[in-house]
C-alpha cells in the first residue's frame, strides 16, 4: 500500500505541474508567505540510507532547490521576515551545525541570499557534546554489531546494535512516551550502563553533528544573515517544569545577545509540533519575544506571531514535488489521494 500511495502521489504531482493545475492553484489559493525549514546541507554525493532524522540533504540537491526557489517564487531577504504583509518565503535553517557556515552560507552567498539561522547557546559552548539525539545515534553507530543496554525495556537485557536507525528511533518514542525531561542525564546514563564515555564523538562527521563557534556565528551575522534563539539544550520544552522552561528560553535570548550585540527576538521551537503547548508560548512571550516559529502547517495555540507555521523540503530536487509543496497544491492532491486510496 506504500508504494502505490507513493505511485499515486507522484502521478497526480507529475500531472498537476505540466498541466499547469499546480501553477493555477499558485495563483489562486497558494501561499501568499512561508517560512521553509531546513538543517543541514553536506558535501557528500547521496546520503546515507539511514538518514538520522531526515533532515539532511546534499549541497548539490539543496542548490537545485535554491534555483528552483528563485525561479518559481520569490525568495525575501531575511530582515523582512517580522513583516506579516511580506509576500513571498522565507529560508530558516536549525540546530547550527558547522555545515551551515562552511558548506550552506557559501551556497546563500552564491545566490545572493539570506536566512534565519537557530542557535542553542549551551551546544555551542560545549556544555553538552551533543544534540541528545544526535549523541545517541552516534554512540550506537560506533558500537555496531554489538550489544548495548538501553532504557526502553528497562534496561532487562541488552538490545543488538544494528547499522540502521530503529534504535534511535524507538529511543526517541520511549522519550516522548515517557515525557523525559531530563534527557541527557539519561544520555549520561546510558553511557555509565554501557561503560561508554560521556564525551563528543569526533570523526569525519564533524560538518554534521558538531556545532559552529562563536566567531562562525558572529561572521552570517555580518554577512546579512539572522540569528534565532533555538533554546539553550534542545530540550522538548513541553516536557519541563516552568522554570526550566523559563531558563530554556530566556537564557539563551540572553546569551546570543551578548555575544552579537544585537536584540534576538526570534524563538524557533526545537521540534516544534505537539512539543509545544500554549504554557511554552506564554513564556516564550514574558521574556520577550516577538517572533516564534512552529514545524506545522495547523495548530489551535495563541498568539498567531508566536506561533508562525513552518514547512520541510524533502531531500529531493523534483520540480513537480517541490512546487506543490511551496504552493501548497499538495496538501490538497494528499486529501484526494486519501479519499480514494481509502
Amino acid at each position: 500500500m506504500p508504494a502505490l500511495k507513493h505511485l499515486l502521489r507522484d502521478t497526480w504531482l507529475s500531472a498537476s505541474y505540466y498541466s499547469g493545475l499546480s501553477h493555477l492553484y499558485n495563483a489562486v489559493a497558494g501561499r501568499k508567505q512561508g517560512v521553509i525549514s531546513f538543517h543541514n546541507v553536506l558535501p557528500i554525493s547521496k546520503l546515507q540510507p539511514f538518514d538520522v532524522y531526515n533532515v539532511d540533504l546534499t549541497a548539490a540537491v539543496f542548490e537545485q532547490q535554491l534555483v528552483f526557489l528563485k525561479k518559481h517564487f520569490r525568495v525575501l531577504p531575511i530582515d523582512q521576515i517580522d513583516d506579516p504583509t511580506a509576500r513571498g518565503f522565507f529560508l530558516t535553517f536549525d540546530d547550527g551545525m558547522r555545515n551551515n557556515h562552511q558548506i550552506l552560507a557559501p551556497l546563500l552567498q552564491k545566490h545572493q541570499l539570506t536566512a534565519l539561522f537557530a542557535i542553542c547557546p549551551a551546544l555551542v559552548d560545549g556544555q553538552l557534546p551533543h544534540i541528545w539525539r544526535d549523541h545517541l545515534y552516534l554512540l550506537l553507530r560506533q558500537n555496531e554489531g554489538k550489544q548495548a543496554w538501553l532504557p526502553m525495556n528497562n534496561y532487562a537485557k541488552p538490545y543488538l546494535v544494528e547499522p540502521n536507525n530503529t534504535l534511535t528511533r524507538l529511543f526517541k518514542q520511549y522519550v516522548y512516551a515517557n515525557q523525559i525531561a531530563d534527557i541527557y542525564g539519561l544520555i549520561q546514563d546510558i553511557c555509565t550502563r554501557n561503560e561508554w564515555p560521556y564525551a563528543p564523538i569526533l570523526g569525519q562527521d564533524d560538518l554534521r553533528f558538531r556545532f559552529m563557534n562563536w566567531s562562525q556565528i558572529v561572521d552570517l551575522a555580518q554577512q546579512g544573515h539572522r540569528i534565532a534563539s533555538h533554546t539553550m539544550t534542545h530540550r522538548v520544552l513541553r516536557f519541563l517544569p516552568a522554570e526550566a522552561q523559563q531558563y530554556e528560553l530566556s537564557e539563551s535570548k540572553k546569551q546570543l545577545e551578548q555575544r552579537l550585540k544585537v536584540p534576538i527576538n526570534t524563538i524557533v521551537y526545537p521540534y516544534g509540533g505537539a512539543e509545544i503547548d500554549a504554557a511554552v508560548v506564554q513564556v516564550a512571550q514574558n521574556v520577550g519575544y516577538t517572533t516564534g516559529f512552529m514545524n506545522v502547517q495547523q495548530h489551535s495555540l495563541p498568539i498567531a506571531h508566536l506561533t508562525r507555521p513552518r514547512f520541510a523540503f524533502p531531500a529531493t530536487a523534483y520540480t513537480p514535488h517541490l512546487h506543490a509543496i511551496t504552493s501548497g497544491c499538495k496538501f490538497v492532491g494528499k486529501k484526494i489521494l486519501n479519499f480514494f486510496s481509502k
